[in-house]
């Protein structure tokens, strides 16, 4: 009697954990603030396509209108993931987030790996202990070799020494923190290895930004990241 008495208690506390964990209910209102360089910024995208603007979008087709999702731009052109740490209070914290997520890399590439590695750390720490905010960590989209200008930068390639040195730090720290993760770059290098022409219609020809159609396909992939942070499930809708 005594086993199947701790059972049923076992049992209980499984699915307050779970929905508890839960971030999202019917009728909820949330902020979604993402953090990062220019191609979170998207200065180049007109409004209603920026990549914020397309995470909206398939937010609200994701949780079709049961979940009152905005999502709120703290891209900055040029940035690092150090100088990030700087703006937190006003561009993140000040905005009263229920998620952040975190995308930076592609500045970085030109500074140590380890100033990535420490930077994004404490980033994460400092978030943790000023904030309830559910973290989502999302590597950069990749570098088109051919066109930038730093293509002679690394012999092993740029792209090639980013996923390396920078992105790997990434999903690293996701495993130390028990962090979810979108896997943006190697879900872009999936993507270009089923379509050669792709990476020229989504990277602009500066070989770094991206153009309409690429925070088009980034922010599907994001919003499937989000959906499974805040209700614990897989998307099963596959956005058009």
């Amino acid at each position: 009697m005594l086993l199947l008495k701790n059972s049923f208690v076992s049992i209980f506390l499984f699915i307050s954990i779970v929905i508890n964990t839960n971030v999202v209910g019917k009728d909820s209102k949330i902020n979604i603030v993402m953090l990062g360089d220019s191609t979170t910024l998207s200065s180049r995208s007109p409004a209603g396509s920026k990549l914020t603007d397309c995470v909206q979008k398939y937010f609200n087709i994701a949780f079709k209108k049961s979940v009152k999702g905005f999502v709120l731009n703290s891209g900055k052109g040029g940035d690092t993931v150090k100088r990030a740490l700087s703006r937190l209070e006003k561009d993140v914290f000040d905005k009263k987030p229920t998620v952040i997520t975190i995308s930076f890399g592609l500045n970085d590439t030109g500074k140590p790996p380890e100033e990535f590695l420490k930077s994004l750390e404490e980033l994460i720490v400092v978030i943790k202990k000023k904030s309830k905010a559910k973290i989502l960590l999302i590597t950069s989209s990749p570098f088109d070799n051919k066109r930038h200008v730093w293509k002679s930068k690394f012999k092993e390639g740029l792209d090639e020494y980013m996923n390396k040195n920078i992105c790997q730090h990434m999903r690293n720290l996701a495993k130390k923190y028990h962090l979810p993760i979108c896997d943006l770059h190697n879900i872009f290098l999936k993507e270009f290895k089923l379509n050669k022409k792709l990476i020229s219609k989504v990277i602009r020809s500066d070989g770094v930004h991206l153009t309409e159609a690429g925070n088009d396909l980034a922010a599907k992939q994001i919003v499937r990241s989000l959906y499974k942070v805040l209700t614990r499930k897989k998307i099963k809708m596959k956005f058009k």
